[in-house]
């Protein structure tokens, strides 16, 4: 499927973000690129027709282009274009997926965070739209924690993490969760819970969460809703990730359990 029909570019820049437009570009380009899905060699579009299909100036195009010209990622010749290349300014090959087990939840939160770098996009402390107020019951002047970050591994991002957190604990505030894990950062705000939920399911990728992850709009992503539960079922913890699929795997085991023989 060709990239850069007007159909595929529908919807890749978002106008209602602080992310300028050509830095969104860039990344979609950056994405495409490394996922191999164009190739070595492959002539790009001319400045003014991406600029046509996106509906955006060729000055924006141009400014993304040169940052991947830069990076090594294209070469930009006058009068032929600009094309992808190869070799050793080309970004690294996107790493071997990491697994972790469905079970041992916490042990395995840990180990993840312990291997991965992470990015903090946005923090504040508000009151919560009325569909999240109704899953945590939580008063019309009652404000949570909403948190939005990426984790990378080898420069590479895998995750896009939403949260809403139920807590009032000053430590539990945008620089610790800048730089730190999120699981630690409840043991030491003394957050616990008693029950953990999650469900798994396949989703398409929003333009601003594609942004973020390098994908293309309306990829498919592997998608985590995590519940965490303090007493009483209440619920002080509310996760969303999605993953791309190509970083992150789930594994599961299943035993049949050993059915012992009778005699009569």
């Amino acid at each position: 499927m060709n990239p850069f029909t007007t159909q595929s570019l529908e919807g890749i820049l978002r106008r209602d973000v602080h992310t300028p437009l050509y830095h969104q570009l860039q990344g979609f380009l950056r994405g495409l690129i490394e996922r191999g899905e164009v190739a070595d060699g492959e002539q790009l579009p001319r400045e003014e027709e991406l600029a046509r299909r996106l509906r955006i100036s060729r000055v924006t195009v141009r400014q993304a282009l040169q940052i991947l010209a830069d990076d090594g990622l294209l070469v930009r010749q006058r009068g032929r274009g600009t094309r992808v290349v190869g070799g050793k300014g080309r970004s690294s090959a996107i790493p071997m997926p990491l697994k972790t087990p469905l079970g041992e939840l916490i042990h395995s939160l840990d180990t993840l965070a312990g291997n991965t770098q992470v990015r903090l996009l946005g923090w504040e402390r508000v009151v919560p739209p009325e569909p999240v107020r109704v899953q945590f019951g939580s008063g019309p002047d009652e404000p949570l924690v909403r948190c939005v970050r990426v984790r990378s591994r080898h420069g590479h991002p895998f995750g896009y993490y939403a949260s809403w957190t139920r807590t009032a604990h000053p430590d539990f505030n945008a620089e610790n969760l800048a730089y730190g894990s999120r699981i630690a950062l409840f043991r030491r705000c003394g957050i616990r819970f008693v029950q953990v939920r999650q469900t798994v399911s396949a989703l398409r990728v929003g333009a601003l969460t594609a942004l973020h992850l390098q994908m293309s709009p309306g990829q498919a992503v592997m998608t985590l809703e995590r519940r965490s539960y303090g007493d009483e079922q209440q619920l002080l913890d509310l996760l969303e990730i999605q993953y791309r699929p190509d970083q992150l795997r789930y594994q599961m085991r299943l035993d049949y359990e050993a059915n012992p023989e009778t005699s009569v």
